[in-house]
């Protein structure tokens, strides 16, 4: 079965009971130690200013979709980078209380370290305090085998991830690349998104609507799709054939913290095309993913269960 293209309509009956193969996901990207920091407003001059709390936890974007789709019954793993320093070893603790089976490529310098500043309207400032040897060359012939045996690759923009282009370039087909917050014209972003078969991205860089149709009908040849997230304006699919599909948030969540919340919507999207779903039951599932997460302080919500899912579906969409 190819699991990147099937997206077709079935009835609601059946799509309540599918049942298909375990997907085997690989996960290619970023893992941090993050200190996160909850204050009223952010500082507009030099000061002292009083935090209302701070908590140090797991961060990452590969990280966070890794945790979801683990709890979603996927058969995932992580590749990401870690030096053998104090935070590598917190991450590696965290990664397998979760029991998150991960792959590390040993950074020379340092683990990657965020601080991030969380506003009471759930905006984030991210200060990226440690991250790591640029241009550190390693054995990327050793991470062949997984990423030709995965079903799925879901993939981040990250330095390390360049020395992989070669391998990736042959398994396109089914490379899922989030670029965030795409403005555009970004070089940097722009140089992934060649070796990738679908593209999620957010709009927080873009500030019209004209502008999201703009780059999506840029990067969209010869892709599957794209999907751009708004934030609390809901979130958009896009094929090339014309085809879009609004989906707006689920307001119930009570927001704790955002971050994670777009890798927690890649994934709720993947449990849809594992469950053989419609694009329109895909977004819904992914919203919802995406507001487990938002009403958690970490990058998962530990209610987040296919049963507990399931049952939120059902109370909202049926």
């Amino acid at each position: 079965t190819d699991y990147v293209t099937m997206n077709e309509k079935i009835s609601k009956k059946e799509d309540r009971n599918m049942i298909h193969k375990q997907l085997k996901v690989l996960v290619i990207g970023t893992a941090s130690w993050d200190t996160i920091i909850d204050i009223d407003d952010f500082p507009n001059k030099a000061g002292t200013y009083f935090a209302n709390a701070r908590r140090d936890v797991l961060g990452g974007t590969a990280s966070g979709k890794s945790l979801n789709l683990h709890r979603l019954g996927f058969d995932v793993t992580l590749l990401t980078k870690l030096a053998n320093d104090d935070a590598g070893y917190k991450i590696q603790a965290a990664l397998e209380s979760e029991g998150i089976n991960y792959q590390y490529i040993e950074d020379e310098a340092a683990t990657e370290r965020h601080t991030n500043l969380m506003n009471k309207n759930g905006e984030r400032i991210s200060i990226y305090t440690d991250y790591g040897k640029f241009g550190q060359v390693f054995n990327s012939t050793a991470y062949e085998k997984n990423i030709e045996e995965a079903d799925i690759i879901l993939l981040d923009i990250c330095e390390f991830v360049k020395h992989l282009f070669p391998i990736l370039e042959k398994n396109k087909h089914k490379i899922w690349l989030d670029i965030h917050d795409f403005d555009g014209t970004n070089p940097w972003h722009q140089e992934f998104i060649p070796f990738a078969n679908v593209i999620f991205m957010s709009s927080d860089a873009l500030e019209k609507g004209e502008k999201v149709q703009e780059v999506v009908r840029a990067i969209i040849p010869n892709k599957q799709f794209v999907v751009c997230t708004h934030g609390k304006k809901g979130a958009e699919y896009f094929s090339p054939d014309g085809k879009r599909v609004f989906q707006d948030i689920v307001e119930q969540f009570s927001p704790v913290d955002s971050n994670g919340a777009g890798d927690a919507f890649v994934s709720g999207y993947l449990y849809g095309i594992k469950n053989g779903f419609s694009v329109e039951t895909c977004m819904k599932y992914a919203t919802l993913v995406s507001g487990f997460t938002i009403a958690s302080p970490l990058l998962h919500n530990k209610d987040l269960s296919v049963e507990n899912l399931e049952q939120m579906y059902r109370h909202y969409f049926e």
